[in-house]
């Protein structure tokens, strides 16, 4: 067994079946390629999706926090198909050892559990009072809980397809869904969105393409095997 093939069995037939195309002129190095490029993909993400979350729980917390008149609103606001959320989150912390207060809350929340705030049942519970709020930079003419839950919901399916190693690479609208989730960003932060701008490589791994990874990749597999 060459190297090549030896790699292709580490990774198994099944998880490279959806990086073949349906044609006979493929090289068997061609779907590890786009597997290569599919995970440099979810990798160039990772910063954007991260800023995302973790902007989306502060605003959100400020906002009913300041509304509630208390870090600790949960239990106030919250109906009874996520107060079970909030118990595992509490759960959780006392399992390793971590107190449990407002901010160790939200540290240890997951994004579902803050997109779900943004669910129909919360309308005239904390939206649409607290929009402007939570989300100050969102213009005015779509600034609605229901184009917020649109937009969050589109990026949560996309973090989950990155975090779960599923293919994103033959998604067309994969750059139009990383524009949407600056834009996002920008409309709680401008400043968060500027931090990631700084370093994101979303855009230059895109355009590399598949053939990038397979031309690395065949000087690793294929040259250097030869010799």
């Amino acid at each position: 067994m060459n190297k090549l093939e030896a790699l292709i069995e580490s990774i198994s037939e099944e998880r490279l079946a959806p990086y073949r195309l349906d044609t006979d002129h493929e090289s068997c190095l061609t779907p590890y390629a786009r597997y290569s490029w599919n995970t440099a993909l979810g990798e160039s993400l990772f910063p954007c999706l991260q800023a995302l979350e973790i902007t989306l729980r502060n605003s959100l917390h400020k906002a009913i926090a300041s509304d509630e008149g208390s870090e600790d609103w949960f239990e106030n606001v919250l109906d009874s198909q996520d107060v079970s959320s909030f118990e595992d989150i509490k759960e959780r912390l006392t399992r390793h050892n971590i107190p449990i207060t407002p901010s160790q809350i939200v540290a240890n929340s997951d994004l579902g559990f803050w997109v779900r705030l943004l669910n129909a049942r919360y309308e005239n519970v904390l939206w649409p009072s607290l929009l402007r709020e939570a989300f100050p930079h969102m213009p005015n003419s779509i600034r609605t809980r229901k184009n917020q839950s649109k937009r969050m919901n589109r990026a949560r399916a996309l973090r989950n397809r990155v975090f779960h190693y599923e293919p994103i690479w033959n998604d067309s609208f994969l750059e139009q869904k990383h524009g949407e989730t600056k834009e996002a960003i920008g409309w709680m932060s401008p400043v968060a969105l500027r931090a990631v701008e700084s370093f994101d490589r979303f855009p230059e791994v895109l355009r590399s393409g598949s053939s990038f990874y397979e031309l690395r990749l065949s000087v690793e597999f294929i040259i250097k095997e030869s010799d």
